[in-house]
Protein backbone atom coordinates (compact mmCIF):
# COMPACT_ATOMS: atom_id res chain seq x y z
CA UNK A 1 0.00 0.00 0.00
CA UNK A 2 0.92 3.21 -1.00
CA UNK A 3 1.42 5.82 1.92
CA UNK A 4 1.03 9.93 1.98
CA UNK A 5 1.91 11.30 4.91
CA UNK A 6 1.08 8.48 7.04
CA UNK A 7 -2.29 7.78 5.22
CA UNK A 8 -3.07 5.45 2.52
CA UNK A 9 -4.35 6.21 -1.02
CA UNK A 10 -7.73 5.85 -0.02
CA UNK A 11 -7.17 8.29 2.86
CA UNK A 12 -8.61 7.16 6.51
CA UNK A 13 -10.62 3.92 7.01
CA UNK A 14 -11.83 5.71 10.44
CA UNK A 15 -15.60 5.71 10.25
CA UNK A 16 -17.88 6.50 12.71
CA UNK A 17 -20.53 4.22 11.57
CA UNK A 18 -17.60 1.45 11.87
CA UNK A 19 -16.46 2.29 15.62
CA UNK A 20 -18.30 -0.73 17.16
CA UNK A 21 -16.13 -3.51 16.79
CA UNK A 22 -19.19 -6.11 15.74
CA UNK A 23 -19.88 -3.69 13.21
CA UNK A 24 -16.23 -3.86 11.54
CA UNK A 25 -15.93 -7.64 12.60
CA UNK A 26 -19.22 -8.27 10.23
CA UNK A 27 -17.70 -6.19 7.37
CA UNK A 28 -14.60 -8.40 7.36
CA UNK A 29 -16.64 -11.87 8.17
CA UNK A 30 -18.86 -10.79 5.04
CA UNK A 31 -15.73 -10.29 3.03
CA UNK A 32 -15.04 -13.73 3.71
CA UNK A 33 -18.06 -15.71 2.89
CA UNK A 34 -17.89 -13.83 -0.37
CA UNK A 35 -14.75 -15.52 -0.51
CA UNK A 36 -15.67 -18.53 0.20
CA UNK A 37 -19.14 -18.42 -2.09
CA UNK A 38 -16.49 -17.48 -5.03
CA UNK A 39 -13.70 -20.56 -4.41
CA UNK A 40 -16.87 -22.93 -3.58
CA UNK A 41 -18.38 -21.81 -7.66
CA UNK A 42 -14.62 -22.34 -9.01
CA UNK A 43 -13.94 -18.57 -9.70
CA UNK A 44 -10.34 -18.73 -9.72
CA UNK A 45 -9.58 -15.07 -10.12
CA UNK A 46 -12.58 -13.61 -7.93
CA UNK A 47 -11.08 -15.70 -5.10
CA UNK A 48 -8.12 -13.70 -5.45
CA UNK A 49 -9.67 -10.84 -5.74
CA UNK A 50 -12.37 -11.61 -2.72
CA UNK A 51 -9.31 -12.18 -0.48
CA UNK A 52 -7.53 -9.28 -1.26
CA UNK A 53 -10.43 -7.40 -0.22
CA UNK A 54 -10.54 -9.41 2.90
CA UNK A 55 -6.95 -9.01 3.70
CA UNK A 56 -7.38 -5.26 3.25
CA UNK A 57 -10.50 -5.37 5.59
CA UNK A 58 -9.19 -7.35 8.41
CA UNK A 59 -5.86 -5.49 8.52
CA UNK A 60 -7.78 -1.87 7.96
CA UNK A 61 -10.14 -2.58 10.02
CA UNK A 62 -9.50 -5.40 12.94
CA UNK A 63 -5.63 -4.67 13.13
CA UNK A 64 -4.92 -0.52 12.79
CA UNK A 65 -8.56 0.85 13.09
CA UNK A 66 -8.34 3.96 15.41
CA UNK A 67 -11.37 4.01 17.64
CA UNK A 68 -12.99 7.34 19.37
CA UNK A 69 -10.87 7.82 21.88
CA UNK A 70 -7.45 8.05 19.75
CA UNK A 71 -5.95 11.22 19.55
CA UNK A 72 -4.36 10.50 16.15
CA UNK A 73 -7.94 9.49 14.49
CA UNK A 74 -8.00 11.33 11.24
CA UNK A 75 -11.87 10.92 9.54
CA UNK A 76 -12.44 12.30 5.93
CA UNK A 77 -13.61 15.77 5.73
CA UNK A 78 -17.38 16.47 5.06
CA UNK A 79 -19.05 17.46 1.96
CA UNK A 80 -20.22 20.72 1.65
CA UNK A 81 -23.31 21.30 0.24
CA UNK A 82 -21.94 22.71 -3.15
CA UNK A 83 -19.40 19.87 -3.90
CA UNK A 84 -20.60 16.54 -5.66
Amino acid sequence: MTYKKGETVFGPVEHPWLDPLWCRILLVAFCAGWTGVEYLTGSTTWVFIAGGICLYAAWAYLVTYKGPDDPSRKTRPRMDDNEG
